[in-house]
């Protein structure tokens, strides 16, 4: 929990969820944490479960349960902040990259009322269409943590907030790579007309030279730019 100078009112807060999911967000130097910090915002950067560095249980946790206990504890961060007063309720955004933009879309489809907006970095949004666009051996991860997507198609459904898009109340921002091989680009894509047909706000931010990890720094600069000043005019 990243806490800016006590100013007087309840700040912002921001939600911002690792990829992964078998990964930690540690106590390091995040500039772009340190950057909503210095705005006044409150952050919290949970480390829900199937998060590493808690041990083999905690890790498995959400095994078989993608976007349905990692989501519960997401929201729980929210709800946390809001009953100690920590920061204004009616101005919290989620975001995250990877998986964690997978986080924010089912955050902002299961439990659209807590949230001012979401920035969904390369997220995936689709099971089906997510796993049959992957590399092979990433098509192994999903059947050894998730499930088949026919033997397990209700499940698959029920985890893909694209079908659920309808439920979104808050702005999107969507943000990725054309060359994605693990959360193609057609997922946030496909999202964007979806949102733009019910006539919800959503902007899309596609990298044409760029995959699942920004490598030109030029690019990561100019998406982590977009990605505070969509964030700052939900919030500020």
């Amino acid at each position: 929990l990243y806490r800016p100078e006590p100013m007087g009112d309840l700040p912002p807060a921001v939600l911002y969820i690792h990829g992964g999911p078998n990964w930690l967000t540690q106590v390091t130097w995040c500039p772009l944490v340190q950057h909503m910090v210095s705005r006044g915002w409150v952050v919290l950067t949970p480390n829900y479960r199937g998060s590493t560095g808690y041990g083999r249980e905690w890790q498995l946790a959400n095994r078989f349960d993608l976007g349905g206990g990692d989501t519960q504890d997401v929201v729980a961060g929210a709800d946390y902040m809001m009953r100690q007063e920590l920061a204004h309720p009616g101005r919290i955004a989620v975001t995250g990259r990877s998986y964690g933009g997978y986080l924010t879309m089912t955050s902002l489809t299961q439990y659209p009322d807590r949230w001012a907006g979401g920035s969904a970095v390369v997220p995936f949004l689709n099971w089906f269409t997510g796993h049959a666009n992957s590399r092979e051996d990433l098509q192994h991860w999903d059947l050894e943590n998730f499930g088949h997507p026919e033997k397990d198609r209700e499940l698959y459904y029920e985890r893909s907030p694209f079908f659920f898009l309808d439920r979104v109340t808050a702005p999107v921002q969507l943000i990725c790579g054309a060359h994605d091989p693990r959360c193609p680009a057609s997922e946030s894509l496909q999202a964007h007309d979806v949102l733009q047909a019910q006539g919800k706000p959503c902007e899309l931010i596609l990298y044409s030279d760029e995959g699942h990890s920004f490598y030109r720094i030029e690019n990561v600069v100019d998406a982590q730019k977009r990605q505070v000043a969509f964030l700052a005019r939900t919030l500020e």
